[in-house]
């Protein structure tokens, strides 16, 4: 006869009550070993759900870098001395995390020994998806259920008590409820392109003038066809007119009492964040420019543009480093500390030097923004304690950036990066008190500004990419990230610079 527990209640010991149950683990029996189940989960990947598929003959520490090259990330990276097992497992939690995977299929999950099947079991529940081991044998899969079902129970009673530990549901099913379970997507050519692949977005656009802003409207008049100039002076006034709007957002800063260092630094932000860098193509992006320039010289204020610093195709360079396309190859990084910080380098266009300050409480949990205060100084402006302000508490690790003003906007494209690399370091138990970037080698200690430097270097290297205003050394007279001007590498490095002509702001 089996007996009952009896059921707790309210006014019982919390300690007895049933705890909530881990992620379902499900076990697909395929005795047979049937071919066309292997092109099903071929079919199956998706950015949200990975397919492992563990080496026949490998270690017992191995499995981990199976996950990592199932998760897209490259091969001939993912072993690297850089990288222990440990840090493996925290990164890869981390970048699944990030992805919001709800899927975890093993293709010939027999293979596995118990210890690889608890490890699974574990990563399942900490980026909280589910687990399909594929079990393409005619041996009985009883003791590995029981294994994974007992993960987390407390040895000493047995498993049987409540409050021993978490209960996890293991279901045997079999291929035709595997299939209604998890069905095959959409064809592939109801599936939208990727936004940077097979499209010229300057198709749109011929080429343009040379010319400064004053004579570029005449110049495109005399030079395009009616239709075209049409469309460039519909973008032209439209351009101005927010222009207009941002001049009117900010009209105290180029007052005399106020610092004109503000209104850079917010000039800098609106062209990065707003209009040039998330322009399209170079050409939209020249149009913008030159109607931004004569908006803001009808209020007092010169923005000078050097298209000659830049070299050949300087348009092009007006646009944002942080394409859709880097941020893929970043995400076949394994490590999410190098993708991490060469979004941030690569975005604001700035040396890593300041990074080593940051912390984890500046960033968005979605990584959407980067939240800094509005100092003038270049060193103290990322070392933000947000203890003093009122609506903070010494408890509070969940606080709220209402009351921040200095909020840099990140590309949706390139937000898992910095969320994924957020929760590594909230693996490794930073909080939102410490650093935002670590040493890689140990999580305790800060990572300081030359290894971040290198870090960027090395990674945009492996990546194809060449940082010009970022080199070795302490050149802080020629390195962006050093000058006395912080916040405003993004336009140095664009070769703009800004000058108020009136004490007035609109005399002019």
């Amino acid at each position: 006869m089996t007996e009952t527990l009896p059921t707790t209640t309210a006014t019982e010991d919390p300690a007895a009550r049933p705890v909530v149950p881990h992620r379902t683990v499900r076990v697909v029996i395929d005795a047979n070993d049937d071919p066309a189940l292997g092109r099903r989960l071929a079919a199956l990947e998706t950015t949200t759900r990975i397919v492992v598929r563990p080496t026949p003959a490998r270690s017992a520490t191995d499995l981990v870098w199976d996950i990592l090259a199932a998760a897209g990330k490259n091969p001939a990276a993912v072993h690297s001395p850089r990288l222990n097992v440990p840090d493996a497992w925290k990164a890869v939690a981390a970048w699944l995390s990030a992805a919001h995977v709800t899927d975890v299929i093993v293709e010939r999950a027999h293979r596995l020994v118990a210890n690889e099947s608890l490890e699974l079991a574990r990563l399942a529940d900490r980026i909280d998806a589910d687990l399909w081991l594929i079990w393409s044998s005619p041996a009985d899969p009883t003791r590995t259920c029981n294994a994974i079902e007992s993960l987390g129970r407390s040895r000493r009673h047995g498993g049987r008590l409540p409050h021993s530990g978490p209960h996890r549901e293991v279901r045997a099913i079999g291929i035709s409820t595997f299939q209604g379970l998890l069905p095959l997507p959409a064809p592939a050519h109801h599936q939208p392109l990727n936004p940077d692949e097979h499209a010229d977005p300057d198709a749109d656009w011929p080429a343009l003038p040379t010319v400064d802003f004053p004579l570029f409207l005449a110049t495109c008049r005399r030079h395009l066809a009616g239709n075209t100039f049409d469309q460039l002076n519909h973008a032209y006034r439209a351009e101005a007119q927010r222009t207009d709007d941002f001049v009117r957002r900010h009209r105290h800063e180029l007052t005399p009492v106020r610092t004109r260092g503000e209104f850079q630094r917010q000039l800098n932000a609106y062209l990065r964040d707003e209009r040039l860098g998330t322009a399209a193509s170079g050409r939209l992006a020249l149009i913008r420019l030159r109607a931004i320039q004569a908006a803001l010289l009808t209020r007092g204020v010169l923005l000078r543009w050097q298209p000659t610093a830049l070299g050949p195709a300087a348009p092009d360079r007006l646009t944002t480093w942080l394409t859709p396309g880097i941020c893929r190859a970043l995400r076949a990084t394994v490590s999410t500390h190098a993708a991490a910080v060469t979004v941030l380098s690569l975005h604001l266009t700035a040396a890593p030097d300041r990074f080593a300050h940051l912390l984890c409480r500046n960033i968005d949990e979605a990584g959407h923004y980067l939240y800094l205060p509005t100092l003038a100084d270049h060193a103290l402006h990322l070392r933000a304690d947000w203890a003093h302000h009122l609506d903070r508490h010494d408890e509070d690790e969940c606080p709220s950036y209402g009351h921040t003003t200095g909020k840099t906007l990140f590309p949706p494209y390139a937000a898992d990066i910095i969320a994924a690399h957020l929760a590594h370091r909230r693996a490794d138990g930073a909080g939102t008190r410490r650093r935002f970037f670590a040493d890689p080698k140990n999580p305790e200690h800060d990572a300081t500004d030359r290894t971040l430097t290198e870090v960027v270097l090395r990674t945009c290297r492996r990546i194809g990419v060449d940082p010009l205003w970022l080199h070795r050394g302490l050149c802080h007279g020629t390195q962006l990230g050093g000058g006395p001007a912080p916040l405003t590498d993004w336009m140095a490095a664009r070769r703009l610079d800004v000058e108020i002509l009136s004490d007035q702001g609109a005399t002019l």
